[in-house]
């Protein structure tokens, strides 16, 4: 295994704030009118049942990152708890995911760069935005960390004006009935409004770079969380008390109609310019954390070395950051609908999720010491409780993701299978050479973090 690292320079406050800005995405400012249409004012309810398993990933994240802070500790705490083959499928999901999942960030930037620019060709304005976060993120950390600061610190001030303003302009006759699809169809909404929350788990991902990460990924998470559900809830609120949820289901850029209704004509320009925003930090994370992640598999041995190395300059990994950037362009060329898109990224998610939580079961005799010597450790009992609520709500979002998207669901599985065919080659390849990737990784897992 190559002996390079990357260096801690990311603080509690960076973390804060690119964990923020990958999880409020610009999903937030599209996905709830159109599942409004799906579920009617019960959108609400969507949300909270998609917060469930957010919780549960916070606090398997909080326990992976506290023990294992490595680049692509998911992958590594997969490996060495359960098989290096299922640690490597989750890496492998996530890498269709990203090809997937930031087109819907980079399609809403674009829907609602229309704003400004209407004559735009949507796919350019989306390939602009991954190649101007390329060119961010080749300049460092550090500077990829301030822009996310500033554009979070404007769009999170911009939905809080919006939900808690919007409260007292709610239009209570729109809220009934609450369920006027019945309640199969808030679930049906569940499924991909989790996609709302589905970027907690990424931050096990940066482990490697984050200061006195036993304590401040935890605290990163708790915090996030907090801000995040919080957001959510008003909003989700809010939007079909001011606009009937018939309409909204049709509405290109509903926050920016429904601000127009309480507050001055310049707040639904801000909106706008806040989704932009909104949509650029998560692609900017999802550009970091995926970077990170195929440099730490080329590191181990899984893909091919060139990707394991890092810039004279600034000691971070310049090929791999290249490759996500391809990988996402392909993603935008697909021209996917954006509710398939969070259906089919879901399912990837609900598929290493369940591995986590297995995972997270088999933690205190895999890793006694590690567990036991945890700055955030969960106890036994709730280890159980959090899986178990982990397995069986991944279990029924697959169940309804995969019957309501039986297309991309197959292609996704396919692909899946394709990356398992790797797996296995790539497997013996090593294996003939002399190379053990239980070895490697059991290395990784018992090496002396700061």
């Amino acid at each position: 295994m190559s002996d390079i690292r990357l260096e801690r320079k990311i603080t509690l406050s960076g973390a804060v704030f690119l964990l923020l800005g990958n999880v409020i995405g610009a999903s937030i400012f599209i996905l709830p009118g159109q599942l409004a249409g799906v579920a009617g004012p019960g959108v609400f309810i969507a949300y909270l049942i998609a917060g469930i398993p957010a919780v549960a990933n916070c606090l398997i994240a909080a326990q992976i990152g506290s023990i294992l802070p490595v680049s692509a500790a998911g992958y590594v705490f997969s490996s060495v708890v359960l098989h290096p083959f299922l640690g490597f499928l989750k890496e492998w999901t996530a890498a269709l995911g990203l090809i997937v999942g930031v087109p819907i960030l980079a399609y809403g930037f674009a829907d609602y760069m229309a704003f400004f620019l209407p004559e735009a060709d949507r796919i350019i304005i989306a390939l602009s935005m991954v190649l101007v976060l390329l060119v961010i993120n080749l300049l460092g950390i550090h500077t990829s960390i301030r822009v996310q600061m500033v554009l979070v610190s404007i769009f999170v001030i911009s939905l809080l004006i919006f939900a808690v303003g919007g409260l007292f302009y709610i239009d209570t006759s729109l809220l009934s009935p609450v369920t006027p699809n019945g309640y199969g169809s808030i679930l049906d909404a569940a499924v991909p409004a989790f996609y709302s929350y589905s970027g907690f788990i990424t931050l096990t991902a940066i482990g490697e770079e984050i200061k006195n990460p036993k304590k401040n990924i935890p605290l990163t998470l708790a915090i996030t969380l907090f801000v995040v559900a919080t957001i959510y809830t008003l909003i989700t609120l809010v939007l079909p008390g001011l606009i009937p949820w018939q309409e909204l289901g049709s509405l290109a850029a509903p926050m920016s109609q429904a601000s127009s209704l309480f507050l001055p004509g310049w707040f639904a320009i801000l909106i706008t310019v806040s989704a932009l925003m909104a949509a650029a930090t998560s692609a900017n994370v999802a550009l970091i954390v995926m970077s990170r992640s195929f440099f730490a598999l080329a590191r181990h041995k899984i893909y091919p070395g060139w990707l394991a190395t890092v810039s004279s300059r600034n000691n971070e990994p310049i090929p791999a950051l290249i490759l996500v950037s391809a990988l996402i362009s392909l993603g935008i060329s697909l021209q996917g609908e954006i509710v398939q898109y969070a259906s089919a990224t879901v399912i990837g998610l609900m598929f290493y999720g369940i591995v986590w939580a297995i995972g997270l079961i088999r933690l205190p005799t895999a890793l006694p010491s590690h567990y036991q010597n945890a700055y955030f450790r969960l106890g036994k009992r709730t280890i159980w409780v959090v899986a178990t609520i982990k397995i069986s709500i991944s279990l029924i979002f697959l169940y309804v993701g995969v019957m309501n998207n039986l297309r991309p669901a197959t292609i996704y599985l396919c692909l899946v299978l394709l990356g398992a065919v790797y797996y296995i080659l790539r497997n013996r390849h090593l294996a003939r050479s002399g190379i053990s990737l239980k070895a490697i990784l059991r290395d990784e897992a018992h090496q002396k973090f700061e």
